[in-house]
């Protein structure tokens, strides 16, 4: 967020006594900019299991990385994700005694964004199901009671696909996700709805748990407008041009970070469309996506639900 300051003009041709008020008053405004100019971005904690961690993707097609390059400068996103962990302290391998759990809270974060619960499923984990509501409310107020009172922002898990985990597909569906909406109710704190946002989309997970770099950009995307947030995306138009080496150069305002980038060969194929490869960044003013263009290519934004 930039902060806009109405310019003040100084009329210094007074005497002694105006003068030294006028010139005090120009260095409060030099120091109310130079503070503005060096204020710490905001601090976003990523917390989760290995959808956070971003398990066999490079490390900027992971989501909090994605996230990073939709919010843009004014803030900082770190990823604490850690692969195989649960929300539920008598689990197999629970969160709660991860270094990385006590990492990110002494970073004294200003938003923490809690994406777990995929792992609760597990039958060996599930055993100690009623619990899953107690320990999930103890861990919101573990991060709500630090000094810098970080804003908590709750994620369902995403969606399990395939026939390999019927069990776990079905827990995450009948279970946690309506668990984890009813915390955020209860907590009153923004909902990141995963489970809805990447419904439908089988091809976003190859091995039907851990999302693609196309289902992180969509998770990013969801991720932007809970940090800002945009309940809905602005109505915004693309700028596509042709930039050096026959690529195609897509922008479009930054706060429309929450429309997902997609490109098809054809308009009229409706099942053609897919998430776009690149990875867009902001500059606080606008997001910028570069392409290859190859044979003709075609560009829009599209609104996952949420």
């Amino acid at each position: 967020m930039k902060t806009q300051f109405r310019k003040m003009a100084v009329r210094l041709g007074l005497t002694m006594p105006g003068r030294r008020v006028a010139l005090a008053l120009a260095f409060a405004v030099m120091t109310i900019l130079a503070a503005s100019a060096t204020a710490a971005p905001l601090k976003i904690a990523c917390v989760g299991d290995s959808i956070t961690a971003g398990y066999e993707l490079s490390s900027l097609e992971k989501y909090p990385a994605r996230l990073q390059w939709l919010l843009g400068t004014n803030f900082v996103v770190r990823n604490y994700g850690v692969g195989g962990r649960t929300l539920l302290k008598n689990g197999d391998f629970p969160y709660w005694t991860t270094s990385e759990y006590t990492l990110s809270r002494n970073w004294g974060p200003d938003v923490v964004i809690i994406q777990l619960g995929t792992n609760d499923t597990l039958t060996n984990n599930w055993v100690y199901g009623a619990n899953f509501m107690s320990d999930y409310e103890e861990f919101i107020v573990s991060f709500q009671t630090l000094p810098s009172q970080p804003r908590v922002i709750l994620c369902t898990p995403p969606p399990i696909y395939g026939s390999e985990y019927p069990a776990e597909a079905g827990g995450v569906a009948t279970n946690i996700a309506p668990a984890v909406r009813s915390l955020a109710a209860q907590f009153n704190l923004a909902l990141i709805d995963y489970h809805i946002g990447l419904a439908g989309h089988a091809e976003w997970f190859p091995d039907a748990l851990h999302p693609n770099t196309r289902g992180t950009a969509v998770m990013a995307a969801l991720a932007h407008d809970a940090v800002r947030g945009i309940a809905v995306p602005p109505p915004t138009s693309l700028n596509v041009a042709r930039g050096p080496n026959n690529r195609a150069i897509v922008t479009w305002p930054a706060d429309a970070a929450g429309l997902v980038l997609q490109t098809a060969s054809q308009v009229a194929d409706t099942n053609g469309w897919t998430v776009a490869d690149s990875i867009p960044y902001s500059d606080g003013n606008f997001l910028r996506a570069t392409n290859t263009v190859g044979t003709t290519r075609f560009f829009r934004l599209w609104q996952p639900s949420r």
